[in-house]
């Protein structure tokens, strides 16, 4: 399971939701979920973080988190 999916799971999201609500392609998201977090784009954390409901950084901060365990 990816950082993304990992991520998702907490605030009971799946990516296709995500694609749906952030108008980023399912596509996308797959890729993302198996790229290492410094790889993603400003864009697609400022889009996770809108669809969750949390502030840029705090999403951030829950990558990261997820990243390092």
């Amino acid at each position: 399971m990816g950082i993304l999916d990992k991520y998702l799971e907490k605030y009971g999201l799946t990516r296709y939701q995500l694609a749906k609500d952030s108008g980023i392609s399912k596509t996308t998201w797959f890729n993302v979920n198996s790229r290492p977090l410094d790889r993603w784009t400003v864009k697609q954390v400022r889009a996770l973080a809108a669809c969750t409901g949390v502030a840029s950084i705090t999403a951030l901060r829950g990558l990261e988190e997820i990243d390092r365990s």
